[in-house]
């Protein structure tokens, strides 16, 4: 019964989030605070004028029927005090108090989780090298967190599918208001595989202002934030200040300097952000490369390779092939084959060499 109450007060409060939970610490619950008259909320903290607006909107609603809504879209509540609530996010500055979530919570809890941000207004160069990155992040057991805008968002969403792998996306609307309407269809099939998550109601316009609050999401659901392609003022750039508040890593591919759409993502590896090539500095950078060690060069271990991984190496046999060679030796799809070479680059099997020639490091 508590649940409802929760709901109730994301009704009617969505930016409140860090001051309702010290309302709910204050009063002793959810329930208690809905009940209590405007002079029990000034006592607990509340400004008198914001409390005079707080009960005229609880006036107005109706907490069954929002529950009603949530569970005719499929979507269901997890509150702050709820166990599958996302560890990560709990501990940010500003936790939401509640998430309305379409999809399995906890199958990204386990695995380390990393956020590819960036322009909507982004160049082919940049889409493609957000979907590549996030093929090649989720091959290797990442989970790939992002907003779902056009651009730098749609495709590491697509990265992420593209190899099976979970994706989450968090909204700056309700779950049943797609944005960008483009959109639909992706959201559908990241909902049947991973996880679309806001913390906004059913109902709730995709305004202006929700996106900033959005981006904390991304960010405290990630271990880290890769910039993809942002612009002077891109939203991008807020989620990675939000990331280094939160303690989070921040990365940055480099872009092309006449592109204006570059311009901020530059600026984050002039001021320190790690350089971005490949989904390798990604993983060095979390420490996780240890996790596919491998073989060293000249060394054994292909026992431990999958039947791609070693089909691709016997391709190789020390030759300098192009990914377009390697296709036609193999048969493997062009997406498969890049997250196989991101696979045998990490474990050291592999290296790729100026003019995109791979060559194999291992001696059987």
């Amino acid at each position: 019964m508590e649940h409802i109450y929760w709901l109730a007060w994301a009704a009617v409060w969505p930016a409140g989030a860090r001051r309702f939970l010290n309302l709910v610490e204050q009063l002793g619950s959810a329930k208690r605070a809905w009940d209590a008259g405007e002079r029990e909320l000034v006592v607990a903290g509340l400004n008198r004028a914001l409390v005079r607006e707080l009960v005229a909107r609880r006036a107005k609603l109706d907490p069954v029927v929002v529950q009603k809504r949530v569970r005719e879209i499929g979507a269901r509540l997890v509150t702050w005090i709820d166990e599958d609530y996302p560890e990560r996010l709990r501990h940010i500055y500003d936790p939401p108090a509640v998430l309305f979530v379409l999809g399995e919570l906890g199958f990204q809890e386990s695995a380390p989780a990393v956020a590819i941000v960036g322009s909507r207004k982004a160049t082919p160069y940049g889409r493609t090298v957000a979907r590549k990155l996030a093929a090649d992040l989720g091959s290797c057991g990442l989970v790939v967190i992002s907003g779902m805008a056009r651009g730098i968002d749609a495709a590491a969403h697509l990265g992420a599918l593209d190899t099976g792998a979970g994706t989450v996306a968090v909204l700056g609307s309700g779950l049943d208001v797609v944005y960008p309407r483009e959109n639909e269809r992706l959201m559908e099939r990241i909902a049947a595989g991973g996880l679309v998550v806001s913390e906004f109601p059913p109902g709730s316009e995709p305004l202006a202002w929700h996106f900033p609050l959005r981006n904390r999401i991304i960010s405290g659901l990630s271990q880290a934030v890769v910039v993809v392609e942002a612009g002077e003022r891109s939203g991008a750039l807020i989620t990675a200040e939000l990331a280094l508040e939160q303690g989070r890593d921040v990365l940055a591919v480099p872009g092309n300097v006449n592109n204006p759409y570059s311009r901020g993502s530059n600026r984050l590896i002039k001021q320190g952000a790690r350089l971005v090539e490949d989904a390798g500095d990604v993983l060095e950078e979390l420490g996780l490369n240890t996790l596919f060690p491998g073989a060293k060069p000249g060394g054994s271990g292909t026992a431990r390779l999958g039947p791609d991984e070693k089909l691709v190496l016997e391709s190789l046999q020390g030759e300098g092939l192009s990914d377009q060679v390697l296709i036609e030796l193999t048969g493997l799809p062009a997406s498969r084959l890049g997250a196989v070479l991101a696979h045998l680059e990490i474990k050291g099997f592999v290296r790729r060499a100026p003019g995109g020639l791979y060559y194999s490091l291992h001696r059987s």
